[in-house]
């Protein structure tokens, strides 16, 4: 943004470092919204299968809290169920407990 502003009061400045920026994060508001609305073989992911992604595909410990922002759509009820389904099958660990519970691909 400092960029595109140097020399505005002369009337000399750039405006290509404000577009280059907009388009830059537009872009990857796009490939957000692409990956929490992903549809396999023409059908929409199922809730439970929105959740399950979310986790494995997590780099880092998630909390029900993050994964519930992520997907706002999502009661937590259904994120709870499913996390700890997830857990017993063995597929993901919780690390802590209440609320700093977080959790990991396994």
């Amino acid at each position: 943004m400092k960029q595109s502003s140097t020399d505005w009061e002369i009337g000399q400045n750039d405006y290509f470092p404000f577009i280059e920026n907009f388009l830059s994060t537009l872009y990857m508001c796009y490939k957000e919204l692409d990956k929490r609305f992903a549809i396999v073989n023409g059908k929409r992911i199922t809730k439970k299968g929105r959740i399950e992604a979310t986790v494995l595909n997590s780099l880092v410990p998630i909390s029900k809290f993050e994964i519930c922002k992520i997907l706002p759509d999502v009661s937590p009820t259904t994120v709870e169920a499913v996390l700890g389904g997830m857990v017993r099958d063995g597929r993901i660990k919780k690390i802590g407990n209440g609320v700093s519970s977080r959790y990991l691909k396994a």
